[in-house]
């Protein structure tokens, strides 16, 4: 395991919100690419023993180069997909020298940094592939809309054909350079300060029982925005002791009701046909949906708001707080927001309090960038407020400082 044998490489990893990079090792002469991304598409690679890499020529004003979007086929029209631009700064050019070795080391890490996968493996690239990637010009992040450049990209794959999958590099892995059922246990008590926390949790990549897994990872994803003392792991109601929420988070000036619905990841259901995953994803939102409807009308039993964590009554005095509602489900599906969207307007016009629908993977995305609770919240509400208005939320696009972000 690189992280075993390298264990700095573990903090220059946590540091990577998503995607592919390469990492140099002195005196190992095959490269290495580190794959950071969900479970679901490094599950997938694991299935299917590859993914394929597709060179993106883009255009737009002032930049003319070249993108990469590497392609994990759990579905053979609707693959997971991660990529972006090769940019200067951020290893382009290593980045392009190494998509044309022959042999690569990849190692799979999930959005909290822990190796899940590795294996040896050949990259099949050809010499179309080297030709595009030595003349591309590749540009500074100074200034870059890489917003832009991530459209190109969307409106490029979804017109791809049959020429475009031949065409695209294939990595084929060949040899295993870790166990691929590795469990990890973190026993760190900086990461189970929050209410509810047991003294040790733990991650696997294949899950038959997915919800607590989940929940203590969304927990470990707010830690960069909320302080732990802040959150609160599945606080029951006084009166029957059933569990509220999933996760709540109260400070001096808000409320967040979060309802998490995560499902096995486990081969069975990444091989599930895309028309099950949508409607899958419906069905969890409407649950989702109903339960924060039942957190609330709890919430507003009373003048002050009571609940219990690990035995013990915690109250609150509701007086100048914001209240917010967040469903956050497995997998979301660009071309159903109009569906997604109208269960919580409901929701909305019948309690007064704003709710939207995040997908874990987004949620990993805004609290890569969003470190405090005032902007979380102006993200929350323009999502919001858009859908509100137009009746359909929208996908922000939440990159690092200085960017463009759009919908």
């Amino acid at each position: 395991m690189l992280s075993i044998l390298h264990p700095g490489i573990l903090s220059y990893v946590k540091q990577l919100p998503i995607g592919l990079m390469p990492v140099e090792i002195k005196a190992d002469s095959i490269p290495k690419l580190i794959i950071k991304s969900s479970k679901e598409l490094i599950l997938t690679a694991k299935l299917r023993k590859g993914f394929s890499i597709y060179l993106i020529p883009y255009e737009i004003p002032d930049v003319k180069s070249v993108a990469f979007l590497a392609a994990f086929f759990d579905d053979p029209v609707h693959p997971l997909t991660t990529g972006g631009a090769l940019i200067k700064e951020l290893a382009g050019r290593e980045l392009s020298k190494l998509f044309l070795s022959p042999q690569v080391d990849v190692h799979f890490f999930n959005e909290l940094g822990w190796e899940m996968l590795a294996y040896r493996a050949e990259f099949k690239s050809t010499k179309r592939h080297r030709d595009l990637l030595r003349s591309a010009v590749l540009p500074s992040v100074k200034g870059l809309n890489q917003s832009a450049i991530l459209t190109e990209m969307t409106n490029w794959f979804s017109a791809t054909l049959a020429k475009d999958d031949h065409d695209a590099i294939r990595v084929v892995f060949k040899e295993k350079l870790m166990p691929d059922d590795v469990f990890h246990i973190d026993m760190s008590d900086d990461n189970h300060r929050y209410h509810g926390a047991p003294l040790v949790s733990s991650t696997s990549l294949e899950r038959e029982e997915p919800g607590s897994f989940q929940e203590k990872e969304i927990i470990a994803l707010l830690h960069r925005v909320f302080p732990a003392e802040k959150i609160y792991l599945a606080p029951l109601r006084t009166y029957d002791r059933e569990e509220m929420v999933d996760i709540l988070v109260v400070t001096d000036k808000i409320v967040l009701l979060i309802q998490a619905k995560d499902s096995p990841n486990v081969e069975k259901i990444i091989n599930n046909k895309i028309s099950r995953k949508v409607s899958a994803s419906h069905k969890a939102l409407r649950a989702a949906v109903g339960q924060i409807k039942g957190a609330i009308t709890y919430m507003r039993r009373s003048s002050n708001f009571v609940v219990l964590v690990n035995g013990s009554e915690v109250t609150w005095d509701l007086n100048g707080k914001d209240i917010y509602g967040l469903a956050i489900i497995k997998e979301l599906f660009s071309n159903e927001y109009v569906d997604y969207t109208a269960p919580m307007l409901e929701l909305y016009a019948k309690t007064g309090i704003p709710c939207i629908p995040l997908s874990y993977g987004e949620v990993h995305q805004y609290t890569s960038y969003i470190d405090n609770e005032k902007s979380f919240f102006e993200a929350f509400m323009k999502v919001f407020n858009h859908g509100l208005e137009s009746g359909i939320f929208p996908r922000l696009r939440v990159l690092p400082p200085g960017s463009i972000v759009n919908s």
